[in-house]
């Protein structure tokens, strides 16, 4: 906040702004443009306020044709400043009136005010003439045009000056006061600045009763609009009557040096409610985490997985350590890792990381207001495709990872690349001896030695036979450890899957949640 302002505006209300502009800055990354322009339209304008001062307080006499705003002024001012008429609207621009000796240029500029009047005292206006009206040195009086004129330009500067100055007097007569022009075009849409706005019903030399009866019925209808308690002064600019408590209004307004913090501080309030933080979030580290990870678990298939990994295991070791001569049919099976799950492998691993997407938005935002259901749930998703790839590289990665071969397997596979070879070996030597001996007819000798006998067979038989049974048997043998460690895979692969869908939904779901929630947080503090 600049010392000008500071000097100007009370602590408390320099640091709501400050702390305005910060939410205004968080805001742009939730809310609709059009709103987050409206909010920065409203700091620059209140800010712009501030920069001008307290010690003029700027007070708009607004209302409808022949209501009688000119003549108010006039006797205010104590003088003919500006026309004034019942029958037509004569006010067709601004005309400002300031009190005092207070330069009151630079404030009328930034209102782009150009017809300005000067009351150098302050007029004593007394209905009976017995007592002296207060002061309204600091006093700028905004006349402005009727904003029920036909002329669209009249309006638009009506509507211009209602959302810039400081006090807003709003003057009705004994026939226009229930006018729904004024009451839903300008009462209701101001229900939140009641402290600024002022009600005066004129012309009540023409009411018998002094307008009691009007003036009631008129608070009635503006307690309607939003504005319980709002007191109607009853005047006539024609008589002066009433002008009493009318100078007392404005002077106190001017006195307290204030109409214009109160303005700003209105405004800010009713920013505020447009910024919505209401309702809770859920805990987006918590229980709704915890969920997020078991569904994000389920859609990456990890005990599908799992159970991958065990065949992949088993058809690893099976290849690895069975009997050479029999692994082609193992070759030929179906390779387990086909049946690899996840997102772009099964069908409806997709559709389940979404809803549990959905489902952590949704248990995040809990009963918070727009916009930050669909905040968390756009920040939910912001990283999917990089989510869904994530879970389909660490399926595959960890799967895979657990068909590593132990060391010991590699001692059973030259085992039994051993026992093929002697198998081999007794093969090669029986086709020998058959062929020479048999087909041949070669007698024992040099070219046939005799056959060496074992105990119990002759040694080639004995070397293919217990090669043979031999490897098979230990591929048997191996079914047992083999599966348990293929069990033993299967959970170290689902725990891997399930830690890594932990660390990815942390990474792209919950952080970026996690800033949503901290943003809200901060604006809520703000407010």
């Amino acid at each position: 906040m600049t010392e000008a302002l500071s000097n100007t505006a009370d602590s408390e209300l320099v640091a709501r702004l400050d702390a305005f502009d910060a939410a205004s800055v968080l805001a742009a990354k939730y809310y609709p443009e059009d709103e987050v322009r409206a909010l920065e339209v409203l700091r620059d304008k209140a800010r712009s306020r501030l920069r001008h001062g307290t010690t003029l307080t700027v007070v708009a006499i607004a209302g409808a044709t022949g209501s009688g705003k000119s003549s108010i002024v006039n006797r205010l001012a104590g003088t003919e400043l500006t026309a004034s008429s019942v029958r037509r609207p004569t006010t067709s621009a601004t005309h400002a009136v300031v009190w005092g000796n207070e330069d009151a240029g630079p404030l009328l500029d930034w209102l782009e005010v150009t017809h300005r009047y000067r009351v150098e005292t302050s007029p004593q206006v007394v209905d009976d003439g017995s007592a002296e009206s207060p002061s309204l040195d600091g006093l700028v009086l905004l006349d402005l045009p009727d904003h029920d004129s036909t002329a669209v330009e009249h309006r638009i500067e009506v509507d211009r000056l209602v959302e810039l100055v400081d006090v807003l007097v709003w003057v009705t007569d004994p026939q226009k006061y229930a006018d729904a022009a004024l009451h839903l075009g300008y009462i209701q849409p101001l229900a939140n600045h009641a402290g600024i706005l002022r009600f005066v019903l004129n012309q009540v030399d023409r009411l018998d009763d002094g307008g009691a009866a009007v003036a009631n019925d008129f608070a009635r209808l503006v307690a309607e609009d939003g504005i319980a308690g709002a007191e109607v002064l009853a005047v006539s600019a024609l008589t002066g009557a009433g002008f009493d408590q009318l100078h007392g209004v404005l002077s106190e307004a001017i006195a307290a040096r204030n109409a214009a913090l109160v303005r700003v501080d209105a405004d800010l309030a009713e920013a505020g409610n447009t910024l919505q933080i209401s309702g809770s979030f859920g805990d987006p580290s918590g229980k709704q985490r915890e969920v997020l990870v078991a569904g994000l678990a389920e859609a990456a298939g990890s005990e599908a997985a799992a159970d991958v990994a065990q065949r992949h295991h088993v058809r690893q070791g099976s290849l690895t350590m069975g009997w050479p001569f029999t692994r082609f049919a193992r070759r030929l099976a179906r390779k387990p890792l086909a049946d690899l799950p996840g997102p772009g492998r099964t069908g409806a691993a997709e559709p389940r990381a979404d809803l549990a997407l959905r489902d952590y938005a949704e248990a995040v935002a809990g009963d918070a207001d727009r916009p930050w259901p669909s905040a968390v749930r756009n920040a939910a998703f912001s990283e999917r495709d990089e989510l869904l790839d994530d879970l389909r590289r660490s399926v595959g990665r960890e799967t895979v990872k657990a068909g590593a071969k132990p060391r010991w397997w590699t001692l059973i596979a030259w085992l039994q690349r051993v026992l093929a070879i002697t198998a081999v070996v007794g093969l090669a030597w029986l086709v020998g001896v058959a062929i020479l001996g048999g087909f041949f007819q070669f007698d024992t000798g040099p070219l046939l030695p005799p056959t060496p006998e074992a105990e119990w067979m002759p040694l080639p038989s004995a070397l293919l036979i217990g090669g043979a049974v031999l490897g098979l048997l230990i591929s048997l043998l191996m079914r047992l450890p083999l599966s348990v460690g293929a069990a033993r895979r299967g959970r170290t692969a689902r725990k891997a899957i399930e830690k890594q869908v932990e660390e990815h939904a942390q990474t792209r779901v919950v952080a970026p949640v996690l800033v949503v929630s901290a943003d809200r947080d901060t604006m809520a503090g703000l407010r």
